[in-house]
């Protein structure tokens, strides 16, 4: 999860630096050094119950005196609505369970807390595609393909393509040629015929 968000991190703001830390005391020797501009929390960190609530809330409490100065987001797959208001008293402006996360989500959650304060994306997800992940696929074949599966009725082909140009930064028939090449694949080896 954490070089998923790196890499989420990398598309949404190219000039960025960003640093990853596995433990509390990577977190708190880097804030000794770094100011930091928006920090990720994770409260499932080792050493800690994840599914403590009070060791939860210990870590993201931690991490957030840590950096004061941050933007903070705590990214969990165990996400509820009575952590999230603990959340906000400590200075928390983003809340996002695991599974809200989709490419570009990033982008979205800066921009949403930069006009409203806050960014809040429960799980509550009832849809009932499923995900298609293949080792056959290069990870852009996968985003273009996760993208077009999650469509919504009434947006074009073309306008995701055009959406995937602009996060990708590609133009729009390479976004289409992707998605093509990831579809053909799939039925190459047989697995198509259920996904679409």
């Amino acid at each position: 999860m954490r070089l998923a968000l790196v890499h989420e991190l990398q598309t949404a703001f190219p000039a960025s630096v960003v640093h990853a830390a596995g433990s509390i005391s990577t977190v708190i020797e880097l804030a000794e050094s770094i100011p930091f501009a928006l920090v990720l929390i994770d409260p499932g960190l080792p050493g800690y119950d994840p599914h403590s609530a009070r060791d939860r809330l210990l870590v993201i409490r931690s991490i957030v005196e840590q950096t004061p100065a941050a933007i903070h987001v705590v990214i969990t797959g165990s996400d509820s609505l009575e952590e999230w208001e603990a959340c906000q008293r400590l200075g928390v402006a983003g809340y996002i369970a695991k599974n809200n996360l989709r490419p570009g989500a990033m982008a979205e959650i800066v921009q949403e807390i930069a006009e409203a304060g806050k960014s809040v994306g429960l799980d509550h997800d009832e849809s009932t595609e499923p995900e298609v992940y293949h080792s056959a696929l290069s990870p852009r074949e996968q985003e273009v393909l996760a993208w077009m599966r999650q469509r919504p009725s009434g947006v074009s082909r073309k306008e995701i393509y055009d959406q995937l140009g602009s996060h990708l930064n590609i133009d729009a028939a390479s976004a289409e040629r992707y998605y093509k090449r990831a579809k053909a694949k799939l039925l190459k080896i047989g697995v198509l015929s259920n996904l679409f």
